[in-house]
């Protein structure tokens, strides 16, 4: 269903506070206290970080809240290394035990996913107003065991389309509120993505095909002698042995990035509610170079920057997006607060366990 959106919406830009010395020492002390405890301490971290990115993202003068208690994470994480122990005693004495076992965890899969979305969504909120996330187990199978079998069966071609139908099950089940979401791209947006990426890795194969004998012309001889008769390595033999580092792999980060990035600004652009419809304007070459430098940092600092690279990208990420709304905002939270108020349901009640996915 397409919306009619008035000709000149209101647009809100998000904006991101976050800096790199402030989330530095969030995330060392989570990483300190989680090996030092084991990872028991691991559910209080999930639970800061969130809460330091919801609390430095704004829309339109407010910030956004992460309300979820870590005991609850704790529980889900605890009850998942019970079943993984029950497992495997259960499949070291029982080895013929184990598909049975594996056909539970598929069945179980759809569930899961369903409880740990519900989980995020109604413990995040704007305004005082929760997120919400309802959906059914019969669309989750679907989505989840049947489409990946149907990929399977197809040899990865009806790929784009669990891209898709994995994005539409997420939007059209979400809601802020009373309020539902909903989602107009097709399976034609994931296809076209898909398409592109992979004629550049077409191009790229015949690049590398056309291109590396012709750099190292003395290669295949090389092959043809016998060990003891190899020359010594040639500028050319090492820049063949390099090529991969140097072309390759930055061109499959750029592949990936362009996947990801086209893949976003598609599911928020095709986003709405009745009064709302996101936009996204992120830039393949800006994510490129933001992804490849932080890359590059992470591995030069031992990891040491890694809080840095999850500020940059994240600040890109929101300062790229808006909100377009045909009305005030102030005047679509109050509605909206009235709506809750009337439906008499408990938007606060949430699941008690946590499942970490």
């Amino acid at each position: 269903m397409e919306t009619t959106m008035n000709p000149s919406p209101q647009t809100l830009p998000f904006k991101f506070h976050g800096k790199s010395g402030e989330y530095f020492r969030i995330w060392i002390v989570n990483v300190v206290l989680s090996i030092l405890t084991l990872g028991i301490y691991s559910a209080w971290a999930k639970v800061r970080n969130k809460r330091y990115f919801y609390s430095n993202t704004e829309l339109d003068g407010s910030t956004f809240e992460y309300l979820a208690d870590p005991v609850a994470i704790l529980k889900g994480r605890l009850l998942a290394v019970g079943v993984f122990a029950i497992y495997t005693i259960t499949v070291w004495f029982v080895p013929l035990s184990e598909p049975v076992f594996i056909l539970a965890f598929i069945g179980g899969l759809p569930w899961l996913i369903m409880r740990s979305m519900t989980f995020n969504a109604r413990n995040s909120a704007f305004r005082n107003i929760r997120f919400d996330f309802n959906s059914n187990y019969g669309e989750a199978a679907k989505v989840f065991i049947g489409i990946p079998l149907l990929v399977l069966l197809t040899l990865g071609l009806a790929y784009p389309y669990f891209a898709y139908r994995y994005r539409d099950f997420i939007v059209n089940n979400s809601g802020f509120g009373t309020t539902g979401f909903d989602f107009d791209a097709r399976a034609k947006h994931f296809y076209l993505i898909y398409i592109k990426a992979f004629g550049a890795l077409l191009l790229l194969g015949l690049l590398v095909a056309v291109v590396l004998p012709a750099l190292v012309p003395e290669a295949q001889s090389a092959d043809q002698l016998p060990t003891e008769e190899m020359p010594p390595l040639s500028p050319q033999l090492a820049l063949m042995m390099l090529l991969p580092f140097l072309v390759i792999f930055p061109v499959y980060i750029l592949i990936g990035t362009y996947i990801h990035t086209a893949t976003l600004n598609t599911v928020f652009n095709h986003a709405y509610t009745t009064q709302q419809r996101f936009s996204s304007n992120l830039k393949v070459g800006r994510m490129f170079w933001i992804y490849l430098s932080n890359f590059v940092a992470i591995l030069l600092s031992v990891g040491l920057l890694i809080p840095w690279a999850k500020i940059r990208i994240a600040r890109y990420r929101l300062e790229n997006l808006a909100l377009q709304t045909e009305d005030n905002l102030d005047g679509i939270i109050a509605g909206e607060q009235e709506r809750v108020k009337a439906t008499g349901e408990e938007m606060a009640e949430v699941f008690d366990v946590d499942l970490g996915l």
